[in-house]
């Protein structure tokens, strides 16, 4: 494969498997500090005897991927907050803590508050460092932005864990971003010390101006969020049911800055700038522009994995360009990868990163045969085609992931790009063309502005038509990772069957199709074979049994639970869902629970093993332990903190095990 010709894509291939290995074995530093040397011995000293023979030997190339796997784990370790002698985790955390800090980045905000990432600098006056989730009221007079150093005096929590089996876990999330703990501050809680112009200030300040500088269109705030999601990389505005068309259209990706605009951005650059060769080192005074705007529209946007991804391979493909060489787009990958990971070893876990580097490498790998289609030399349906082509090539790169984050299918993904790939490129377009315009000549820039609104209203209500046929999109697909690895598998040999186009290596893709199927039956066997009760964590009651292929609900409110309910089933590969009013009394596995809810009346002859305390009943909870001797007691969220804290104390006395579903999460009983 042509791929294997370029060994900078597989060294950076094992850097990232690095990365996840110190993520998952957490190795000290003095373990990583003598894997180092000694692969970087083996590596010097069989790159010194390679000199002389013809041939590189394989050892040599298996120790220099065992190298790149050793700098991975290190550079994962390095970037790691928690391993930083002043990491704030060093210290005690109190009740209320001082806490001095820097604002690096604004996040979507949600219905009542603005959310921030910090810097320490000081913790409860220790010099302390690490990143924090600060939440500040919407009604807040004083707005926070990036460079502004503040102090404060609060409470710090940890990020809550998923509430539910199944779901998205949060704390997980902000983990691979160094960030363990949050702090929710009051109305003008909050002092700014001083603002700090950094690099990052300016960028804010500048992308804030130009945004700024559309409010003489007097656009809706749908047709404004779309416009700084497409030419600002800003996403902070656009609203749920913008995001859900666009999402069950198959074309999120046109809200997420990417190779597609940066293609578009490039190209038209270029155009531009063409007069500029018949001058006296233009081509020169040209790369240099490319590179600076393609740099500064990078920085603009945030530097997002996918931008900066782009950004890189549009930048060696203009030094290409100037040096007359071939376009290595393989190499370009790889070194513009290797460069995110080497700052940011925690972008490889970054659901973007990921989608952004398969879609675009599997685009790549399928490119050779786009001509086989086409059946028109005219440039309107050889663009068509190529927009068939590379879309069904992205979603062929992409779907293993897609089927394992977002559990679905989008069945009109084809349907859409036909129409909102040109269309977004007319409103990029037009778009950066207005964005000087605003400040220079405001009156043609408005005269433009018409234009850019009814192509954005026209293209957000095509995707909301699109969106609206619920057949086309299939929903729940239950997946794991195991599945995920195992497709990719079939979608490597097919790649290779294409790229060696020889009967014998049809066995290739039979075979990675096998494993596909037979880990499919695996892991629908182990589930199926598996059972267990849980109780929710849930404002509402909600308690479940999974038994081997069925899951059976009980609630007196089943329409608040939809969605948990459904993520259960899925992550579960269950086969049917059955909901049942809530009962006194469920028996799992053996094992007899008690539920007591708001009536406080129960029976003292049935002996269970746990007792589920659920809607604030009016008990004497003391007297019924006596009465019954539980082994575990469970209070639900649907009580009141108090009692949760007067029964946790008696429970401590007695010597009962005690979990608050609000406090510790969901229950679990296997």
């Amino acid at each position: 494969m042509k791929v294997l010709k370029f060994p900078l894509l597989t060294i950076t291939i094992s850097f990232a498997i690095g990365i996840i290995a110190e993520y998952y074995f957490e190795w000290t530093f003095s373990k990583l500090i003598t894997l180092l040397i000694f692969c970087f011995g083996a590596f010097c000293f069989l790159f010194w005897k390679s000199k002389k023979v013809l041939l590189q030997n394989i050892s040599f190339g298996i120790t220099t991927y065992l190298l790149a796997f050793s700098l991975g784990m290190l550079s994962f370790y390095v970037h790691s907050d928690t391993n930083n002698a002043n990491h704030y985790t060093k210290n005690t955390i109190e009740e209320t803590n001082s806490i001095r800090a820097i604002v690096t980045s604004a996040l979507k905000p949600n219905a009542k508050y603005n959310k921030y990432f910090i810097s320490l600098s000081h913790f409860n006056d220790s010099v302390s460092s690490g990143k924090m989730l600060l939440y500040v009221p919407k009604i807040n007079t004083t707005k926070l932005s990036t460079g502004d150093e503040i102090w404060l005096k609060n409470s710090v929590y940890p990020i809550p864990k998923a509430f539910n089996p199944y779901q998205f876990d949060y704390a997980n999330y902000l983990e691979k971003q160094n960030v363990y703990h949050q702090i929710y501050t009051r109305e003008n809680q909050i002092k700014i010390i001083q603002t700090h112009r950094t690099f990052d200030f300016y960028i804010e300040k500048l992308r804030n101006s130009l945004s700024k500088s559309f409010d003489i269109h007097h656009f809706e705030p749908k047709t404004k969020a779309i416009i700084d999601a497409l030419i600002l990389g800003q996403r902070l505005e656009l609203d749920k049911e913008t995001i859900a068309d666009y999402s069950n259209a198959g074309v999120i990706h046109i809200l997420a800055i990417s190779g597609l605009h940066i293609s578009i951005i490039y190209f038209f650059i270029v155009f531009l700038l063409k007069p500029l060769k018949r001058v006296r080192f233009g081509a020169e005074i040209q790369l240099l522009i490319v590179l600076v705007i393609l740099w500064l529209f990078a920085f603009l946007t945030g530097l997002p994995a996918s931008v900066t991804r782009a950004v890189t391979l549009f930048s060696f493909i203009s030094i290409g360009n100037y040096f007359n060489q071939p376009k290595a787009i393989y190499n370009a990958l790889a070194i513009s990868a290797f460069l995110i990971l080497l700052v940011n070893p925690n972008a490889i876990f970054d659901v973007g990163f990921q989608l952004s580097y398969a879609a675009v490498l599997s685009i790549v790998l399928f490119q050779p045969f786009y001509k086989k289609f086409y059946f028109t030399e005219n440039k309107i349906g050889i663009y068509f085609i190529d927009t068939i082509l590379v879309s069904l090539a992205a979603q062929i790169g992409v779907l293993p992931l897609s089927l394992y984050y977002f559990n679905q299918l989008p069945l009109l993904f084809l349907f859409a790009n036909l129409i909102i790939i040109p269309l977004s490129s007319l409103v990029l377009i037009v778009g950066i063309v207005i964005l000087p315009l605003n400040y220079v000549f405001p009156s043609i820039a408005v005269f433009l502005g018409h234009i850019l609104e009814y192509s954005i209203q026209f293209m957000n209500n095509y995707i909301h038509w699109i969106a609206q046929f619920k057949s086309g999109i299939i929903t729940n697909i239950s997946f794991s990772g195991w599945l995920t690895f195992s497709m990719y598998l079939v979608i490597i040999a097919l790649i290779y069957g294409l790229y060696h186009a020889k009967a014998k290596n049809v066995k290739y893709i039979l075979l990675s199709i096998l494993i596909f199927q037979c880990s499919y039956i695996t892991v629908k066997w182990n589930e199926n074979h598996r059972s267990e009760l849980v109780i929710f964590n849930e404002k509402a009651t909600l308690i479940g049994i999974k038994n081997q292929k069925n899951v059976i609900a009980f609630s007196d409110a089943p329409e608040h639970h939809y969605a948990t309910l459904n993520h259960y089933k899925r992550g579960t590969f269950s086969d049917s869902l059955e909901v049942f009013s809530l009962k006194n009394t469920i028996s799992f596995k053996n094992k007899r629970i008690l539920v007591v809810d708001s009536l406080g009346i129960y029976k003292t002859s049935i002996r269970p093993d746990i007792i589920v305390l659920t809607q604030n009943p009016k008990i004497n909870l003391l007297r019924l332990i006596q009465d019954v001797s539980p082994k575990v007691i469970i209070a639900d969220k649907s009580n009141y903190k108090n009692s949760i804290k007067r029964w946790e104390t008696t429970c401590r006395k007695e010597k009962i095990p005690f979990h608050a579903i609000a406090e510790k999460g969901f229950y679990k009983l296997e």
